[in-house]
């Protein structure tokens, strides 16, 4: 029962980080920076922050993939577990395969270069790697709680 408990708050810790630490960037840091303009400073600063919260998504990533795993054992050995929990986890491990796979395009080019065409243009500029990231981690997030649900009720329905 502890390990099960430590395993869930280690997985839930790294979508904290994560996830916020997302909606951190782009709602504070990208506006303030913004506000700075395109400068040397910016740039090294943008930089700077960047590597660092990279160290945070992959430490995380490390951590969803163990724990993860091991839910996913654990969830799946339970014989009353309804199709649709194995459907929502389906889901949910492709959008975080999916957010994994954003991650590491922009990791290495954190910086100006992280922006594409498409950001630049009105109202599409929420597809920039970041902003679909956590877009993905906020459905991910929510795909969590609606897997506890079934997970407990299946729990609760008798042999």
């Amino acid at each position: 029962m502890a390990f099960q408990v430590l395993i869930l708050w280690a997985h839930a810790m790294a979508a904290i980080a994560w996830v916020g630490g997302s909606l951190f960037y782009v709602v504070a840091i990208n506006p303030a920076l913004d506000q700075v303009g395109r400068t040397p400073e910016r740039l090294a600063l943008l930089g700077a922050i960047g590597r660092e919260f990279r160290e945070v998504v992959r430490l995380a990533i490390v951590i969803f993939v163990a724990t993860g795993a091991v839910l996913v054992f654990s969830r799946l050995s339970l014989p009353r577990l309804s199709t649709s929990y194995v459907v929502v986890l389906a889901v949910k491990v492709v959008l975080t395969l999916w957010m994994f796979w954003l991650a590491g395009r922009i990791g290495p080019r954190v910086g100006e270069a992280t922006v594409s065409w498409l950001s630049k243009m009105p109202l599409v500029g929420w597809l920039r790697p970041q902003h679909l990231i956590l877009t993905l981690g906020v459905v991910v997030v929510a795909l969590s709680y609606v897997l506890r649900a079934l997970y407990e009720q299946a729990l609760g329905s008798g042999p």
